[in-house]
C-alpha cells in the first residue's frame, strides 16, 4: 500500500500490531511508570518487614580516665557489644496499615503504568488510522483526477472538432484545480500522521512507511456489565483511596499505647582504663582478661511500652489531615469514575456511528463510481450535460473519501472505547 507515495520498504508491510510494540519500546513514558512500580514493590516489601523481628549488632566503646568526669558517673568508661532483638507486640495497626498503605500505592503504580501504555496504544492506532485513511483518499483522488484528466481530453477533442464545449471545459479546468488542491492537502495529513507515527516508534521522523491495510470494521461488541469500573484511571484512584484510609489508621495509632520485645546477648562491662579492672582482680586474684570477658558476658530480656497522652494537639491535627486527604480521595475516585462511564459511552456510540456510516458508504461507493460512469456515457451520446458528469465525479470520489474517513473512526472509536474499557481487551 501507498507504493505511489514513498518508495517501497523492503520489508513487509508494517502492522498495526507491529506497530504497537514497537512504539511501546520505544516510548519515553513507559519507564518511568515502570520504576514507579519497582519503587514501590520494594517500599511494599519494607513495611511488610517491618511487623517481624529485627536483630541488629549494636556496640560502643567510652575511654573515661580518673582525670576526666565523675568515676562514679562513667563507671571510668564503658565497653558493649551486643546481639540486639526487637519485636513490636502492640502498635494500634500502625504497621498493618502501613503494608495495606503500601500496597494500594503499588496498585496505584501499577494503574498508572496500564494508563501510560493505554494511550500509547491509542496514540499509535489514531496516527495508523489516519495515515491508512490519507493513503486511501490519496488513492482515491488520484484515480478520479486520471478520469477528470480523461473526462477533459474528451473535451478538448470536440473543442477541435468545431464543438461548443468552452463553458464545459473550464468548469471542467476548475474542477481538475480543486482536485489537485485537494489531491495536496491528503498528500500532507499523510505525511504530517507518517511523521508521528515514525517518531512514537522512535524511528526518524521522514523515513519511509510502508502500512498494511486494517481490517474492515466490524459491529461493536457488547463491553461487560460497567467495564469503565476496571479503567486503569478508575483503579488507580480507588487504589489511592484506600491508601488514604490506611493513612487514617496510620495517624489514630499514633495514640495508642506500643509496646516491643526486647532482648539481648553479648558483652557490657566498665572501666576501659585497664585490661582487667580492679573488681575483678579483688575477686579473683591473678586474674587475666578472659576472666574480664566472663564477667561482662550476658544477656537480658525486656518489655518496652510507649503510649503518648498529650503533643499539644498534634497527633489530633494529623488524624484531621488524614481523614481529610480520605475525603478528597474518594470524592476523587467519584469523578473519575463518571469520566470513564462518560468517555466509554461517547466512544461505544461513536464506534456503532462509524460502522454503520461504512456499511453504508461501502454499498454508495460502487453506486457512485457507475453512476460517474453512466454520466460520461450519456454525455458522450449526446444525452448528458457537463454539469452531470461533474456532479456525478464529485458525488463519486467523495464517497471513496467518505468512506476511508469513516473507516478511520471508527477504529480510532474502537481504539478509544478499549482505552477505557477494564473488562477485557477489545
Amino acid at each position: 500500500m501507498f507504493a505511489g507515495l514513498l518508495a517501497a520498504a523492503a520489508s513487509p508491510p508494517l502492522t498495526l500490531g507491529e506497530a504497537t510494540a514497537e512504539a511501546r519500546v520505544a516510548n519515553a513514558r513507559l519507564p518511568l511508570p515502570a520504576i514507579e512500580i519497582q519503587i514501590s514493590r520494594e517500599k511494599e516489601r519494607e513495611a511488610r518487614a517491618e511487623r517481624w523481628l529485627k536483630l541488629a549488632v549494636e556496640g560502643d566503646f567510652i575511654y573515661s580516665p580518673e582525670s576526666g568526669y565523675d568515676p562514679i558517673v562513667t563507671n571510668l568508661g564503658q565497653e558493649r557489644l551486643q546481639i540486639a532483638a526487637r519485636q513490636p507486640l502492640l502498635d494500634g495497626g500502625q504497621r498493618r496499615a502501613a503494608v495495606a498503605e503500601a500496597g494500594a500505592n503499588r496498585v496505584a503504580a501499577e494503574a498508572r503504568y496500564r494508563i501510560a501504555e493505554r494511550d500509547v496504544d491509542l496514540e499509535v492506532t489514531s496516527r495508523f488510522a489516519e495515515a491508512v485513511a490519507a493513503g486511501s483518499e490519496v488513492q482515491a483522488r488520484r484515480r478520479g483526477l486520471d478520469r477528470l484528466t480523461g473526462y477533459r481530453s474528451l473535451l478538448e477533442g470536440r473543442g477541435k472538432a468545431g464543438q461548443a464545449v468552452s463553458a464545459d471545459l473550464l468548469r471542467t479546468d476548475v474542477r481538475v484545480s480543486v482536485e489537485r488542491a485537494d489531491l495536496l492537502d491528503a498528500e500532507r495529513r499523510w505525511t504530517e500522521a507518517r511523521y508521528a507515527l515514525n517518531d512514537l516508534m522512535g524511528r526518524d521522523p521522514r523515513s519511509p512507511l510502508d502500512l498494511a491495510p486494517l481490517s474492515p470494521p466490524s459491529e461493536p461488541a457488547p463491553g461487560g456489565q460497567e467495564p469503565w469500573e476496571s479503567a486503569p484511571e478508575v483503579l488507580e484512584a480507588r487504589a489511592l483511596a484506600l491508601a488514604a484510609q490506611a493513612g487514617v489508621t496510620i495517624a489514630r495509632a499514633e495514640r495508642r499505647p506500643h509496646l516491643f520485645a526486647t532482648a539481648d546477648a553479648g558483652l557490657w562491662g566498665s572501666d576501659t582504663t585497664q585490661l582487667v579492672p580492679q573488681d575483678v582482680r579483688a575477686g579473683h586474684p591473678g586474674a587475666g582478661f578472659s576472666d574480664r570477658l566472663r564477667r561482662d558476658a550476658g544477656y537480658s530480656i525486656g518489655l518496652d511500652l510507649s503510649w503518648p497522652l498529650w503533643s499539644a494537639g498534634a497527633a489530633r491535627a494529623r488524624i484531621a489531615e488524614s481523614e481529610l486527604t480520605l475525603s478528597e480521595a474518594r470524592k476523587q475516585e467519584e469523578a473519575q469514575r463518571r469520566r470513564a462511564r462518560l468517555e466509554w459511552d461517547q466512544a461505544v456510540d461513536a464506534e456503532r456511528s462509524a460502522y454503520l456510516q461504512t456499511q453504508i458508504l461501502e454499498d454508495a461507493v460502487p453506486a457512485a463510481r457507475d453512476s460517474y460512469l453512466e454520466a460520461e456515457s450519456r454525455y458522450r451520446g449526446g444525452a448528458g450535460t457537463s454539469l452531470e458528469v461533474l456532479d456525478a465525479f464529485a458525488s463519486s470520489v467523495d464517497a471513496e473519501v467518505r468512506l476511508a474517513q469513516s473507516r478511520m473512526r471508527w477504529w480510532i472509536a474502537n481504539a478509544l472505547a478499549a482505552r477505557w474499557d477494564g473488562s477485557a481487551a477489545r
